[in-house]
């Protein structure tokens, strides 16, 4: 009976191991499709007056509809970023009325021209 201890010892500390990485993975996998862009660590999305997240940044605000990008402060938005959840999803159009779709903010858009954007609830 002492022979046969150790082994069972060693199955159930890899069998604890192996619970252990598997209820990790969820977590990791959750947190990976985020998609939170390292250039911007805000809550929301950033737009950049400049593309590759150059020129001037802002922060959307939380406001539904539609919204030239004059509002936030330069004329032409020409970078995107994703930061942390909000619950919604940022859409870049090419023209200031939110007809011609440029753009949908995943991730990160690092080349874009946008005259206005919406904010959609995403829903649960």
């Amino acid at each position: 009976m002492i022979g046969t201890s150790a082994p069972r010892r060693r199955f159930t500390v890899l069998a604890a191991l192996l619970f252990a990485a598997a209820a990790a993975t969820p977590a990791a996998a959750a947190a990976s499709a985020s998609d939170v862009s390292g250039h911007c660590r805000e809550s929301g999305y950033c737009v950049f007056s400049g593309a590759s997240f150059t020129g001037a940044r802002t922060v959307v605000p939380q406001s539904y509809g539609c919204h030239p990008v004059t509002d936030l402060g330069f004329p032409t938005a020409r970078s995107a970023a994703r930061g942390f959840g909000d619950g919604t999803a940022l859409q870049l159009f090419a023209d200031t009325a939110c007809t011609a779709l440029a753009a949908t903010v995943y991730h990160e858009v690092p080349a874009t021209t946008a005259g206005s954007y919406r904010l959609m609830p995403i829903p649960a």
